[in-house]
């Protein structure tokens, strides 16, 4: 049973007078005033200043099984008259009228209540069981102080931490993972699911999702674009910048070689017959990820940057020298997810031989394009006469 319905079957006044009087002050804070029911109330359960706004509220005494319009309408008629009187004692500044019940209130009795209201100068509304379920939703500390409403909040939480556990169980409909992953919801498989050589398709799946992240950036280096980082050099600072160039380069390439390291390598994957560590995995693929987007960055702040003109083209040259490493990591990528992909078939082949896979990733220099670019850099601080 659903907190609306439950709210729906309070016969006892007081009850309901009491959650009324909570669920405003929950509302409206200090801004509500209510009013002591056990004695007589001139019709007003209870006044909101900033609104001008009083209340009444009302449920019925057992649960019915008939039509009530006739019974709705007079105690609805009946609490707004004493409204009216009140407003016209002038002890109490009424331009709002507001009638709470738990129960729903039919349109017929609704269109007579606003033109009575409308009469005599008072807007006319009122909220039912569904608005007193929608702020106890809201307030889990109005819920608590009614605990004969509290069953309901039970389920809740039990269907929360069922649909927790339902998460974690691997879907048996969900066909198991035998290929390198492509999204996050695949990984997420393979890792739950724990087939053999799990730990290389893991780790082909995270550096092929790595480059396929790093696609715009590519084809920017590609176009030769780079975005204005806001750095404008004057001669000797341009001369200083391009001069350091290479040594920025090269610590970038080193900075992958600490990942290859035999003994990390046996952390992440595993020694021979035990399970690898999926967190170091792909971390492990994140690093070589990493490098590959560090040189394209780096390429894209010297083609951010304004130099002098003299210098233009020899930052041009600069930034190409990522081009060669840039693509040895690519096609490191594209060697590991096409053997690593092969290992399932492998597998299942009932004579199988040897498996041999031999990938290693070398960042390598294009002399070339470093001579021309060094050549240009000369060219560029003779014409600058620096």
């Amino acid at each position: 049973m659903n907190l609306q319905a439950q709210i729906e079957l309070i016969t006892v006044p007081q009850d309901f007078t009491r959650l009324c009087n909570t669920v405003l002050r929950a509302e409206y804070g200090d801004d509500f005033l209510p009013i002591d029911d056990d004695r007589p109330d001139r019709g007003n359960d209870g006044y909101l200043k900033s609104e001008k706004r009083i209340f009444a509220a009302h449920c019925f005494k057992r649960i019915q099984n008939r039509g009530l319009d006739s019974e709705i309408y007079a105690k609805m008629s009946s609490d707004l008259k004493k409204a009216i009187a009140l407003k016209g004692d002038g002890g109490w500044e009424i331009r709002h009228w507001t009638f709470l019940s738990n129960y729903p209130i039919p349109e017929a009795i609704a269109s007579r209540i606003l033109k009575a209201g409308r009469d005599a100068g008072i807007e006319v509304s009122w909220r039912g069981p569904d608005y007193f379920a929608g702020v106890l939703q809201r307030f889990k500390s109005v819920r608590e102080l009614f605990p004969n409403l509290l069953a309901n909040d039970i389920m809740w939480k039990l269907e929360e931490i069922t649909e927790q556990i339902e998460s974690l169980r691997v879907d048996q409909r969900d066909p198991v993972v035998t290929w390198v992953p492509r999204n996050p919801e695949e990984q997420q498989l393979l890792i739950s699911q724990a087939p053999p050589a799990w730990e290389y398709l893991l780790f082909a799946g995270s550096l092929l999702q790595g480059k396929e992240r790093l696609e715009g950036k590519w084809r920017d280096f590609q176009m030769g674009y780079g975005r204005r980082n806001g750095v404008y050099l004057d001669d000797k600072s341009a001369v200083a910048r391009l001069g350091g160039v290479f040594g920025d380069a090269l610590v970038v390439g080193n900075g992958i070689k600490p990942i290859f390291d035999e003994r990390a390598q046996e952390e992440a994957f595993g020694p021979p017959g035990v399970p690898g560590d999926p967190g170091k995995i792909i971390h492990f693929a994140g690093r070589i990820i990493s490098t590959y987007e560090d040189l394209l960055d780096w390429a894209s702040d010297i083609r951010g940057t304004v130099y002098p003109e003299e210098m233009r083209h020899a930052a041009e040259l600069a930034a190409r020298v990522a081009d060669r490493p840039a693509r040895d990591i690519r096609d490191f990528v594209d060697r590991v997810v096409e053997e690593y992909g092969r290992i399932p078939q492998w597998l299942e082949m009932p004579n199988r031989g040897r498996l041999e896979i031999n990938l290693t990733l070398e960042l390598s220099v294009d002399d070339a394009a470093i001579e021309a670019c060094m050549k240009e850099y000369k060219r560029a601080c003779r014409r600058m006469r620096i």
